[in-house]
Parts: structure tokens; sequence; C-alpha cells
């Protein structure tokens, strides 16, 4: 805990402090305000991704030992080795913080929601042992750092949110307020990590730390958690994510495990059960128009929105301008996301007409808020898992494969 303080204290110092230390590749070679300066040489490193910690502290040193008196630049240099040793030696386990959503798979990045990818990540360092690999947070670069603010800012999203939610007429149009803002803040976030990547750190009189290599500290999880990140890896464009395996799919696979489980059932039993249950689904159908469309196909608006009731009613459109409103689908042929939406549509309906009864009655009998406020804040209550976990439970499964 204290070093998780401690990192978050340099996060912050860091972040301030490393945006102006930072020139754009073109003009490394031209400032001349380090001119009379000895610098250790920099060669290839505009092509990394952004400035380490080490970089901003080596960077910010240079700029301050300018000012520094002759006879106390011996001290000033090696208060500034005893600050760069300190952080070479407070080490952090990398994948217990967020990453970049590029560096996972394609779907993470699309989707750019910051708890997917540090779920989805996360669950596959458990699975391959690198949960327990650490390294130096001298090594960390700024743009690490933002991915954490990036973070955090989607974690205060969701009581935010909720909160919003609570107002009895405005909490549907404060929710799109509070969802635009995080969005906004995510966007100029990641302007800020695109300049850094196309910048080089400040050259620096300072020698380069030694190699501080990764080293390992065993993590105690909880087993359920092991057995879960067992059972999934990242989606990699050539296995099936688990949001697209059909009915039909998820069936044969559970046979499968029970059939290769060691438990004394009934083997053919079990075929003969799984052979009727394929057969119920392949000659029953349902109606095309309640398997729902991703949001992103169906436009920039429902996509912001991510609202259910929305969603269907754009997919209806969409069906009925193709032609499709009346075709069928069997039941073989749904997807795992097609069954999240039909659980989460119903919900969100639900709450969406509690909403506007409880609005209809105060405008027409002038309940106030005495009455309609403890209404609200039991609706929003028990509908808020279908709000805000249905989606991350979707983009998880859509970014992820069952091994």
């Amino acid at each position: 805990m204290r070093t998780f303080r401690l990192f978050t204290v340099l996060i912050v110092a860091f972040s301030v402090l490393g945006t102006p230390l930072v020139i754009p590749a073109a003009r490394a070679a031209a400032d001349s305000t380090l001119a009379t300066v000895p610098i250790r040489k920099e060669e290839g490193r505009c092509d990394l991704n952004a400035p380490t910690f080490d970089d901003v502290v080596a960077a910010t040193s240079t700029m301050l030992r300018m000012l520094v008196p002759t006879n106390q630049l011996a001290a000033f240099d090696g208060r500034v080795g005893e600050v760069r040793a300190a952080l070479a030696t407070v080490r952090v386990h990398r994948d217990g913080l967020p990453v970049d959503p590029r560096n996972v798979n394609e779907r993470t990045a699309f989707l750019d929601d910051p708890v997917v990818t540090y779920v989805v990540n996360g669950l596959d360092a458990v699975r391959t042992g690198r949960i327990d690999t650490t390294m130096s947070v001298s090594q960390l670069t700024v743009n690490e750092a933002i991915e954490v603010f990036i973070l955090a800012a989607r974690i205060v999203k969701i009581p935010t949110q909720l909160m919003a939610g609570l107002v009895p007429t405005g909490g549907f149009l404060l929710r799109a307020a509070v969802s635009a803002t995080f969005f906004g803040v995510k966007a100029l976030a990641r302007q800020v990590q695109n300049h850094l990547a196309a910048s080089c750190a400040v050259p620096t009189v300072y020698p380069e730390l030694r190699s501080v290599t990764r080293g390992t500290e065993h993590l105690d999880l909880p087993a359920p958690l092991i057995t879960l990140a067992d059972s999934v890896m990242p989606a990699d464009g050539v296995c099936t994510p688990v949001a697209e395996l059909t009915t039909r799919a998820v069936v044969e696979r559970t046979r499968a495990v029970l059939d290769s489980a060691d438990l004394p059932l009934d083997r053919s039993a079990l075929s003969a059960a799984a052979g009727t249950l394929q057969q119920f689904l392949d000659e029953h159908r349902i109606a095309k128009v309640a398997l729902l469309r991703r949001t992103e196909e169906l436009g920039p608006m429902v996509d912001a929105f991510d609202y259910a009731p929305i969603t269907f009613l754009a997919n209806l459109g969409f069906d009925i301008h193709e032609g499709k409103a009346l075709d069928t689908v069997a039941l073989s042929e749904i997807k795992v996301e097609n069954i999240l939406d039909l659980i989460t549509l119903p919900l969100e309906t639900a709450s969406l007409l509690m909403r506007a009864t409880t609005t209809a009655a105060d405008w027409y009998f002038e309940l106030g808020e005495a009455v309609l406020m403890p209404l609200t804040t039991v609706q929003t209550l028990d509908f808020a898992p279908s709000v805000y976990g249905a989606p991350i439970l979707k983009g998880v499964m859509q970014s992820m494969c069952a091994v």
C-alpha cells in the first residue's frame, strides 16, 4: 500500500513536470538552450514511445543544473543520483497497472474502454503468469502514467453517472452529459499521449541508469479468479470471441467439457440429451429483430448513448429499411451477446417506463420529490447492473475467447 501511494504521487508529479520537458523530434537538434552543457548522446531516443520517469527526472535536473553554482554542482548531482536510484529500487507489478488498449488486441483498441482493457489484460496476465512480473518505476513512461489517469476517470464515471441517474426528471440527460464529459477527458489524454509519442526527451548530462532487470514477486490470488483466467484468452483474430459463440457452439462445448471431465456421468445419456437440445434449437426460431446489431453498426449517436431501448429502435429501423423486419432466425444461431441483449433490453425498457411514469405523476398529480425521490432511487439502484455492468461484460466477452 505504501508503494502504491508513492507511485500515485510520482504519477501526478512527473505527469505535470514531464509535459514541458519534451520537444518535438523536428526541433530537438535545432534547440540551442543547452548548447554550453556537455550532454549525453540520445541516438535513437526519438524511436521510443514516450519519456520514462527517469528521463523526466534527468531532463528536469539538467535544466535546473544550469542555475546551480559551480561549487555546489557535485552535491546537486549526488542528490539527483540518489533520487534516480530510489526510483529504480521502487518496483511495481506491471500487469497490475492499466495498459494501452492497442497493446492487447484489435477489439480493445476499438472499444477503448479502460475497464475492459484492464480486465482482459489482467486475466491474460494471470493465465500466463505475467501478473507476478515486476519492474522499476523509473522504467515506466509518462504515457503509462496517463493510462492510470484514464482508468481512474473511467472508474469515477460509474458512481457519478449513478448519482446523476437519481435525479427524478433529468437523470437520463445528466447521465449522458457525464458520459460525454468522460469521453472528452479521454480524448484529450489520448492527444497528449500522441504528442509524447512523437517527441524526444530533452538531452541530459546524466549517464543512463544501469540496466534494471525485471523481477518476479508472487501474488496470492483468489482461486475463482485463477480458474476464470485459465478458461479464457485474448482474441487474436483467429479464435472465436465468447460473445460471438452461437448457442449451438455453447451446447457442444459444454457437452465436450462434461464428457472429458472426471465425473460419474452416463456418457450415452449426456450425448443423447445434447442431441435433443440441439434439435430443439434448430427447429425453433425467433424474430430477427430481437437480435440487436452492435451499437457501432447503428451510428455514432446510438453508440454514444449505448442504451438498449434506443439500440432496439435503431436496429428495428435498419431491419425495416433492409426489408428484414419479418425474418426469423433459428435459436441455434443466436450469439452469446444477443442473449445478453435480450436480458438487458427488457430491464432497461422497464427502467425507462418507470421513469416516465414517475415523471408523469409529478406533472399531473404534483407528488413532489418527497414521494418521487425514493422511487427514483430504488429504480436506479435496481437497474444499475444492467446499465453500468452489462457494457463492460459485453466488451470483455467481445475481446476474449474461451480456451
